[in-house]
């Protein structure tokens, strides 16, 4: 399949394709570069937790992070609301 490279070095992903890997607009893709076979891998990231660490705090506005005590007595209060 041929694909053209855009003044950028864009270079579009037919929508046949997309579809069958589930690639959704706006997502990141990781790109391997196989110099042996002079081509790249376009993959699908795995996430783990570490790596969305701090990735919601954007969110957070200037809310102090709460203390040990605070996240406990949340974590508590929760779980009690829950048995009712």
């Amino acid at each position: 399949m041929l694909m053209k490279v855009f003044n950028k070095g864009q270079v579009v992903i037919p929508g046949d394709i997309r579809k069958v890997f589930g690639i959704q607009i706006g997502e990141m893709l990781d790109v391997e570069i196989n110099e042996k076979k002079k081509c790249i891998e376009l993959k699908k990231p795995v996430y783990h937790a570490e790596n969305l660490a701090g990735s919601l705090s954007k969110y957070a506005k200037g809310k102090p992070f709460p203390s040990n005590k605070d996240m406990h007595k949340s974590l508590a209060e929760g779980m009690s609301s829950r048995e009712k």
